[in-house]
This record gives structure tokens, sequence and C-alpha cells, in this order.
């Protein structure tokens, strides 16, 4: 006799479906609060949205913040996974950081206009989970890493790694919060050989405005 689905039975999932409906689930979470904030998403409409039961999100996230929260570590894991790969003393590493996550931008349109909506906008407790997130993680990372370049003398020994930071991340994050006027307005399609070429002409113009001079291009 063929058992319960996943959606009509409550409790603790079976076997195999347990690591599927957890990712049901934040791929549902990511997609309602992509686009309405917090406070207008509902249990019922995620679990809705994931074909599973709402006790699905109670028994693996105890409830919608701690699905919130999971789902915004989930964003960020990808990020700070690839920066701990590039941090060390080589000069492409800064490039391999634009080049990545240019593609990962490209890959989730959504992800820097949630996290900006949330920062600017959302409830002050996960504000303050984001921002933390980005101040622990990422931002120490890639100031290492122009701080290793000037101390090898590939930067210019007066670059303020702060705004060369900023530089950087507004060159790189900007294109596809403006998405559709980048399209419209310029003519970018934003497909994978347009993403590639913007990658590349970040990396070039970044470095160009940073290296010091007589250093290896």
């Amino acid at each position: 006799m063929k058992g319960p689905s996943v959606k009509s039975k409550k409790g603790r999932p079976a076997g195999t479906h347990n690591e599927s409906v957890r990712c049901l689930l934040l791929e549902a979470a990511r997609k309602q609060f992509s686009v309405r904030e917090f406070k207008a998403v509902s249990i019922k409409t995620i679990a809705e949205s994931a074909g599973v039961n709402g006790a699905m999100v109670h028994y693996y996230f105890g409830d919608k913040k701690g699905l919130y929260l999971a789902m915004v570590e989930q964003i960020f894991a990808p990020m700070f996974e690839n920066l701990s790969e590039l941090e060390g003393r080589h000069y492409h590493s800064i490039e391999a950081f634009v080049r990545t996550y240019t593609r990962l931008l490209a890959e989730n349109p959504w992800w820097p206009n949630f996290v900006i909506r949330e920062i600017l906008f959302g409830d002050e407790e996960f504000r303050d989970v984001i921002i933390t997130r980005i101040a622990d993680h990422l931002t120490p990372g890639l100031l290492r890493l122009i701080n290793e370049e000037r101390a090898d003398g590939h930067f210019r020994d007066e670059l303020d790694p702060r705004y060369a930071l900023l530089s950087l991340i507004s060159m790189t994050v900007f294109p596809f919060l403006a998405k559709p006027l980048v399209e419209s307005a310029l003519g970018v399609s934003m497909d994978e050989p347009a993403v590639e070429a913007l990658a590349d002409h970040t990396c070039k113009l970044f470095l160009s405005g940073v290296r010091a001079d007589g250093a290896q291009s």
C-alpha cells in the first residue's frame, strides 16, 4: 500500500524526504521573501509553495523566523565560501573574486535587491543579522586581500582600502541592482556573454585604478 505523501503527513518526514523537504522549504522561502516583506509572508503560503505541510516548517526551522534566518545563511554561504578560497597573497585574488561574484549575481539576480531592501527597509532584527554577516565575514576578507596587495607592492601605497572596497562592490553590484535600466537604456542583455564581458571590464577598470606604478598587469 502506498504510504502518505509528504504534504499530508504531519511531524517528522520519512527517510529520503528529509533533505529534499528542507530544500523545498528554503527555495519556497527565497521565492516568497525575495518579493515580499517578512510580515507579508505566512508559513501557510511558504508550505503551499513548497508542496508540503506547514508542520514541516516547524520541524526543520522552529518557526518562520528560523526559516528566514536559514534562508539568509544559505544566500550568503556561496559568497563566503568563495572568499575563503581566494584569500592569500596573490595578485589575481581580487580579479577572481570579481569574476566569481559577478557570475553568482547573474545566477541569482534577485539577491542584491533583496539584501538592499532588507538593509534599508527590513525589520531591525533581520537587518542587523544581514549587516553583521557582511561586516564579520565579507568585509574583513576583502579588506585583507586589498591590504596584502598593497604590502606586496601591487596596489598603490596611498590607497585607502575602505574606499577601494566600496568602489569595487559598487562596480560589481550596481549593474544587477539596476538590471532593468541597464537592459533598457544601455541595451546590455545581461546574458552569459554580457556577464563575462562585464566582469572583464570591472576587473580591468578597478585594477588599472588601484595598481601601483610599475606593478605587473
